[in-house]
C-alpha cells in the first residue's frame, strides 16, 4: 500500500455536472481508490456543490476537486484553453485521465490515458449545430460557420502522442475516433460506463401500471418538449420526467407545455434525490429515451435494471444498450406504435424479453466490470502494483 500512495493521478474534466459523465468519474474514482490512490480532478467549473455527490448518487469515493482560474470562451475553444492549462500541472503527476473528449495539447511527454465519451472532432466536423439535432443545420456564412471551420483547421494538427493511451467508451464512439485519427479499426477498447444494476434491481417483480419514466438534464436536445407533447397522443399513460434543471429557461418552457395542453397525466420531478428516482423506476412500467446519438445512455441501462421496458432512439451507443430492433425508434411518430405492439403481447413475452434485456446489461455494464477493465489499463501503464495483463 505504500507504493501506491506515492502515485499521483489527476483526472481532468472541463465542466462537472450531475449526469452520466460524472458517474463515469466517480466510477474511475472508486477503481483509484481501490488501490489506494485519491486522485485530484481538475476542472474550469462545478454546477453543484461537491457535498451534493452522496446525496445525487448515493457513494462517497475519497478525491479532491481543483477548480482552475479561466476566461470565458466559446465552448469549443474553452476545451481547448483546458488541455494547453494541463501542460503547467502535468509534472506534479504519474498520470493524467483526460475525459474532456479532446485530445489536442495535451501534456506530450506525460502518460495520459484519454477515456472518450465521443470525440469533439468529430463534433467540429458535423454541419449542424449539435449531433444530436442533425435536423438544425449550421447556416453558410454565418458567425458558427466561421468558427467551425477555424476549429477544423486546428483540428487538423492533433496528433495521438506515443506515451498516450484511448479507451473508448462503446463501439459508437470508437468508430468516431477511426474516422477522425488514421487508428487501425476495432483496436481500441472498449470499456462500457459503470451502473450500479443491483442498486437499481427489485425486491420483487410486480404488475406495473402504464406508467411512462423519462430521465434526462432539462435541455433541448434531450427533448423534454417532445416528450410532453408524445404524452398527449397515450393519454392513458403517465409521464414522469426525471432531470436536473441544466436550462431554467427550457424547464418553464416545458411547464407552459403541460399547462397550455392542458395535460393531467405529465408529471415533472426537477433535481430529485437519487432515492427518489429509483422509486420512481421501480413504479413505471417503460423508459422512454429521446436524445438522438447518444454516445452510450447510462440511464438506459439502470431502467432495464429496475425493471423497465426501454424505448430508445435507433442510433449511437444505444443500439449496444438495447439490441432488439422493436424497442428502438427512428422517429417520434413511431413510438405509440411501438407500445401498443408491446402491450398487446402477452406477460409472459413480455417478462422474457426483460429477462433478456437484464442478462445483457450484467454481461456488459456493471461497476465490477468496468473496475476490471480499467485497473488492467493503469497496470498496463504502470501506475499500479501487480501483473495484470491487459485483455479486451
Amino acid at each position: 500500500m505504500e507504493n501506491y500512495m506515492k502515485n499521483k493521478v489527476a483526472i481532468c474534466q472541463t465542466a462537472i455536472m450531475p449526469g452520466g459523465r460524472l458517474r463515469v468519474l466517480l466510477g474511475i474514482v472508486e477503481a483509484l481508490n481501490a488501490q489506494g490512490i485519491e486522485p485530484d480532478i481538475f476542472t474550469f467549473k462545478l454546477t453543484f456543490p461537491p457535498d451534493e455527490i452522496e446525496k445525487i448518487y448515493g457513494k462517497s469515493p475519497r478525491f479532491k476537486f481543483r477548480v482552475l482560474p479561466y476566461i470565458r470562451l466559446q465552448p469549443e475553444f474553452q476545451i481547448i484553453f483546458f488541455n494547453l492549462m494541463l501542460k503547467y500541472f502535468a509534472s506534479d503527476y504519474d498520470l493524467i485521465i483526460n475525459t474532456s473528449n479532446s485530445l489536442i495539447y495535451l501534456p506530450e511527454e506525460k502518460k495520459v490515458i484519454s477515456y472518450v465519451f465521443y470525440p469533439r472532432e468529430s463534433r467540429v466536423n458535423a454541419d449542424a449545430y449539435s449531433i444530436h439535432n442533425p435536423e438544425n443545420i449550421i447556416p453558410r456564412f454565418s458567425i458558427e460557420y466561421f468558427v467551425r471551420l477555424l476549429l477544423r483547421r486546428i483540428y487538423r494538427g492533433s496528433r495521438i502522442q506515443p506515451s498516450h493511451d484511448i479507451v473508448c467508451m462503446t463501439e459508437f464512439t470508437r468508430f468516431a475516433l477511426e474516422k477522425v485519427y488514421p487508428i487501425p479499426p476495432s483496436t481500441l477498447p472498449v470499456i462500457y460506463p459503470p451502473v450500479e444494476v443491483g442498486v437499481f434491481e427489485p425486491e420483487h417483480r410486480s404488475r406495473r401500471s402504464k406508467q411512462i419514466v423519462t430521465i434526462g438534464r432539462f435541455t433541448p436536445d434531450k427533448r423534454q418538449f417532445e416528450q410532453i407533447q408524445l404524452a398527449a397522443q397515450l393519454p392513458e399513460f403517465d409521464f414522469h420526467i426525471i432531470g436536473f434543471v441544466a436550462s431554467k429557461k427550457y424547464y418553464k418552457k416545458c411547464e407552459l407545455l403541460i399547462k397550455d395542453l392542458n395535460l393531467k397525466n405529465v408529471y415533472l420531478h426537477p433535481n430529485i434525490a437519487f432515492n427518489q428516482m429509483a422509486q420512481i423506476m421501480h413504479q413505471s412500467r417503460y423508459f422512454l429515451h429521446t436524445l438522438i446519438d447518444e454516445p452510450f445512455g447510462i440511464t438506459a441501462v439502470q431502467a432495464i435494471a429496475a425493471g423497465c421496458m426501454p424505448i430508445v432512439h435507433n442510433s449511437g451507443g444505444q443500439r449496444e444498450v438495447v439490441p432488439y430492433t422493436t424497442l428502438r425508434y427512428g422517429n417520434m411518430d413511431e413510438i405509440p406504435g411501438l407500445i401498443g405492439a408491446l402491450e398487446r403481447q402477452g406477460d409472459n413475452s413480455f417478462d422474457a424479453l426483460l429477462d433478456e434485456l437484464l442478462l445483457h446489461v450484467k454481461s456488459h455494464f456493471t461497476e465490477g466490470i468496468f473496475h476490471d477493465r480499467i485497473t488492467q489499463v493503469l497496470n498496463v501503464k504502470n501506475i499500479l502494483l501487480g501483473s495484470l495483463t491487459m485483455s479486451y
